[in-house]
């Protein structure tokens, strides 16, 4: 059997927060390089994908496990999983 999470807004809004920390910082470690990074570019096109996905409010995230994993989760990462109403 299968644990289906759909995450809320307010746990969308903190990936996107961060994603937008990931992008400013790899800004501006290829502004800071000789050399562009292709990596690191394609990483900066990817976030701006995915922050899309994460901020736009017609779209559902859903995290889906098996329960063997959902039960495993606070010893694989000494926390619960959150439970989202």
């Amino acid at each position: 059997m299968k644990v289906t999470v759909n995450l809320p807004r307010e746990q969308k809004d903190i990936i996107v927060d961060a994603l937008k920390v990931y992008q400013e910082a790899i800004r501006k470690i290829s502004a800071g390089s000789d050399f562009q990074n292709e990596h690191l570019n394609y990483t900066d096109f990817d976030i701006i994908g995915l922050s899309g996905i994460f901020s736009d409010m017609g779209v559902d995230i859903r995290v889906e496990m098996t329960e063997e994993v959902h039960d495993k989760f606070v010893h694989n990462h000494g926390v619960d999983f959150p439970e989202y109403v």
